[in-house]
């Protein structure tokens, strides 16, 4: 493994995907994944195109590519707290994903509290070694605050090999 990756600067952020419960066969609820990610990158101008890499073995790998879009939520350091909470397994609760509370708007799960969100269509996406990296062409954004977003420079990241694996 390289000594230097572990040194690159990201962003943080919490990924949603929403299925809605009549296009599964399986559920009669709306499906919910969260977590937090900082592989992210705009990647073209016109069309607008983030790309986002997602771990394969997560429940938000399957729900986007079962809804086909995705919500990235801009953190401040007002936030910090939100990367652990959502590096885990999310729980639904009572309109609160891990105890954060979102709404459903658009047919996406808004984390509330944020800097701000942007809703992607996925354009395509690509496995690649333990994680599958999803292009998105912006569909919808939202600023609710207008502050200096969390990277890892002022959080190091506790993500390493071992954890993708689980």
């Amino acid at each position: 493994m390289s000594k230097l990756t572990h040194k690159f600067t990201y962003g943080y952020y919490i990924l949603t995907a929403l299925k809605k419960s009549e296009d599964l066969e399986t559920r009669d609820k709306d499906y919910i994944a969260a977590g937090t990610v900082n592989w992210v990158s705009q990647v073209s101008f016109s069309p607008e195109i983030i790309s986002v890499s997602v771990g394969q073995k997560s429940d938000l790998n399957e729900t986007i590519d079962y809804s086909e879009y995705f919500t990235l939520h801009l953190l401040s350091e007002d936030h910090k707290e939100y990367v652990k909470k959502f590096g885990i397994k999310s729980t639904i609760e009572d309109n609160k994903i891990n105890g954060v509370p979102f709404k459903k708007q658009n047919d996406q799960a808004i984390v509330e509290d944020t800097l701000g969100y942007i809703t992607c269509k996925v354009v395509k996406s690509q496995n690649v070694g333990d994680h599958t990296v999803y292009f998105g062409e912006v569909v919808n954004e939202e600023v609710h605050k207008d502050k200096q977003a969390l990277c890892t420079m002022q959080l190091p990241s506790e993500y390493t090999k071992d954890k993708a694996e689980i």
